[in-house]
């Protein structure tokens, strides 16, 4: 990133694995206060403002090294977008339909939407969510020992299970602002 025998900020390496970047190890279970420490450590290395009286080449790579940071910790930081990361990096994609779920989880989401819709108050839709965030904390400690496994295929039906649930969680958010505004 930046050259040891001028000091200069080299171009961006955008082929760069996200974990060697932020000098951790390719594994899902990250420690996120390590991971922030990094981000931050990184960002005073790199940050636009510390290249401002620099050369424009400087200030360009500056940028650019400033956003892959970014885009690095934002990804390495959220365990969904981990596990997809993770899996590209086996050379492996996440399903495009859902194939990888089983019919019983399919009825619970449906029903949890149905609930979420019915949901009158807010204290229902905060017990929906306290709910969901539990389920979402195992799937993510599932996916780890998936990972660690190399079981690949239930990575990806964990993966998908943590989408539905991120994405009832978006509608419980909605539902409780559209309740808010009443």
């Amino acid at each position: 990133m930046i050259c040891e025998d001028c000091g200069s900020l080299q171009d961006v390496d955008y082929t760069i694995n996200y974990f060697d970047l932020m000098d951790f190890p390719t594994t899902f279970a990250v420690q996120s206060q390590e991971l922030t420490q990094r981000f931050r450590q990184l960002q005073t290395h790199v940050h636009p403002d510390k290249y401002s009286n620099k050369t424009s080449r400087e200030q360009t790579n500056s940028a650019d090294w400033s956003s892959l940071i970014n885009k690095a910790y934002k990804t390495l930081s959220a365990p969904v977008e981990r596990g997809q990361y993770m899996l590209q990096l086996e050379g492996e994609q996440m399903p495009q339909d859902n194939s990888a779920l089983n019919t019983t989880f399919l009825m619970a989401m449906m029903e949890r939407n149905e609930e979420v819709e019915e949901a009158q108050d807010s204290a229902t839709l905060e017990r929906l969510n306290a709910i969901i965030a539990k389920e979402l904390e195992a799937n993510a400690q599932q996916l780890s020992a998936h990972f660690e496994a190399n079981d690949l295929a239930a990575v990806k039906a964990t993966l998908v299970e943590m989408k539905y649930l991120h994405s009832i969680q978006s509608s419980i958010k909605k539902k409780q602002q559209h309740l808010m505004s009443l």
